[in-house]
């Protein structure tokens, strides 16, 4: 039997739970693998609504969620794509619901945010965003196992690369005027970390395309890994 892996704080996002390509197979392997007190839900854990498109794999991860409410903290952060949804369901998996959470940890202040409240282009576009990643959606569904298009796509888009930067300097901007030390964001689906001044940004990417990414946090050893 393989050796749980340990961690104080685990933090995961943007499943779209309901899509062809949400990878939630995959996460309740990797979170049946681990050992930590707090789970951090990182928003958009549902793509939508409709509830029947939810896979066997979905429900089991939800499930699995339920399970480790029980022994450990599940903090569910409320993204653009599960707004509404996250009441709903928060109660049968045993979460907290934030839209923005803070939390202390070794006299640190930290601070976990879906991100998207920094994106002007989905809040003054909702609908070109909608249609932007529905076609997204569908070319990773055409692209090959290892989603090598999607990665290019991802990779070389210059909106994408901007998108993630935005995010990141303005969640910034406000741990500065919050008095943040760690903040923590998803919603680009863009894995990355960035150090401005004190002010330490961690994005977590996202669990729709390959590699799928989580973040640790111990003490103040906090790591991105890669989970393929």
């Amino acid at each position: 039997m393989n050796k749980k892996l340990k961690t104080h704080t685990l933090i995961l996002s943007d499943f779209h739970l309901g899509t062809k390509v949400s990878c939630s197979q995959r996460a309740t392997t990797l979170l049946k693998n681990f050992e930590f007190k707090k789970l951090i839900l990182l928003g958009d854990i549902f793509e939508d609504l409709n509830f029947n498109r939810l896979k066997e794999s979905d429900w089991k991860f939800l499930a699995l969620i339920s399970k480790l409410s029980r022994k450990s903290k599940v903090i569910w952060i409320e993204g653009n794509h599960d707004k509404g949804l996250v009441k709903v369901f928060a109660s049968f998996i045993g979460a907290r619901v934030y839209k923005i959470y803070k939390w202390r940890y070794k006299n640190k202040k930290y601070l976990a945010m879906h991100g998207h409240q920094f994106d002007n282009f989905l809040v003054e576009n909702a609908i070109l965003s909608f249609v932007a990643n529905q076609a997204y959606n569908f070319i990773q569904l055409l692209d090959f196992k290892d989603r090598r298009i999607s990665r290019y796509i991802k990779r070389k888009s210059k909106g994408w690369l901007r998108l993630s930067e935005k995010v990141a300097d303005r969640a910034i901007l406000f741990a500065r005027i919050k008095n943040i030390d760690y903040i923590f964001c998803g919603h680009t689906h863009k894995a990355m970390k960035k150090r401005k001044g004190k002010i330490n940004y961690y994005n977590s990417g996202c669990w729709t395309d390959t590699p799928t990414t989580y973040i640790t946090i111990d003490e103040e050893d906090i790591k991105i890994h890669e989970y393929i």
